[in-house]
């Protein structure tokens, strides 16, 4: 696995092109207008709410009240307990307040008191409500720029085992909920990734959240918004795939894009120098673990020729 250096940086320079030219394709398919279509009709939370629905589902992805979901032609399963936010409430209030004349001097009664007048005056308060995630409905799919993996992988297992070794929070396999392949919590500090998925879909879902972890998104000190924390894991994920001899642009193209804020992807071009690097970290990490693994994998076949040749004598 290990390369040496002018190959590596030719290799990363062809994966770099690929990346930013595979993102732009997808604008120019029929998919783009389709997505883009039904996906402007999901609304948008403030920071605060979006905290809310994080804290509260970890692994959401789309949010909306339960009437919007019929809009979709989705429904609310049955049982399904609301993710609650605050919505902001416009109100009217008739009020009595000190009258003024053109001058801004104040008018007076004929005692010498203040005139006062009604005025209506418009407020804004919040009031609790309740949305739901997509993994908490059923209906038609939506629309989606990312095609799932199917390939399987060379050494799968021991790839598999190592990156579990460099991650740097544990990672389990297990059912995750709705649409997610799986998710990074921040707050748990663990990874969990859709047990049973095909070989390459579970690598590429692995080194997502892997990336996730390392950027500490999600942490006291992360300082990027939702697009461009995904951008950035699934084009770190995309970069080290590559790396390894494995293609994911199939889904990883369209994925980048849907997140995207912009048809220039804005968000990939502003931290291509960070998942440059994050990509060639993790790769270098990886290829040394491959290389442990391998000399510890030759050493076991040696020592198992050596009893064969000299086996061991039965103590009386």
């Amino acid at each position: 696995m290990k390369k040496n250096k002018s190959n590596r940086e030719e290799k990363m320079s062809e994966i770099q092109e690929r990346l930013m030219n595979g993102t732009k394709e997808i604008y120019e398919s029929g998919k783009w207008a389709e997505y883009i279509s039904v996906m402007s009709k999901f609304p948008n939370y403030s920071i605060n709410n979006c905290i809310l629905i994080a804290s509260q589902c970890p692994h959401a992805s789309y949010v909306c009240g339960y009437k919007k979901w019929n809009e979709f032609n989705r429904n609310v399963l049955k049982g399904e307990s609301g993710i609650m936010i605050f919505a902001p409430i416009k109100g009217k209030v008739e009020v009595e307040e000190p009258k003024f004349d053109e001058k801004n001097q104040p008018v007076l009664n004929d005692d010498g008191t203040q005139t006062t007048e009604k005025v209506t005056r418009e407020y804004k308060s919040f009031r609790p409500c309740y949305v739901f995630d997509l993994s908490q409905t059923e209906g038609e799919p939506l629309p989606t720029l990312a095609s799932r993996l199917e390939g399987g992988v060379e050494d799968y297992e021991k790839l598999k085992e190592v990156l579990i070794s460099i991650s740097p929070v544990p990672i389990t396999f297990e059912e995750v909920p709705g649409s997610a392949n799986g998710f990074y919590s921040p707050t748990e500090m663990r990874i969990v990734v859709q047990d049973g998925m095909p070989e390459l879909q579970t690598i590429k879902t692995m080194l997502h959240e892997i990336s996730h972890a390392t950027y500490g998104h999600g942490g006291k000190d992360d300082k990027w918004d939702k697009q461009s924390k995904e951008i950035q894991a699934e084009s770190t994920a995309f970069w080290v795939a590559g790396m390894l001899g494995l293609d994911t642009g199939d889904y990883s193209f369209g994925y980048i894009t849907g997140w995207s804020k912009d048809r220039e992807v804005s968000e990939l071009k502003e931290n291509l120098e960070l998942i440059k690097n994050t990509a060639n970290d993790l790769v270098t990490k990886i290829d040394e673990k491959l290389a442990e693994y391998e000399t510890k994998q030759e050493m076991e076949v040696q020592v198992e020729a050596n009893e064969q040749v000299h086996p061991k004598k039965k103590s009386r």
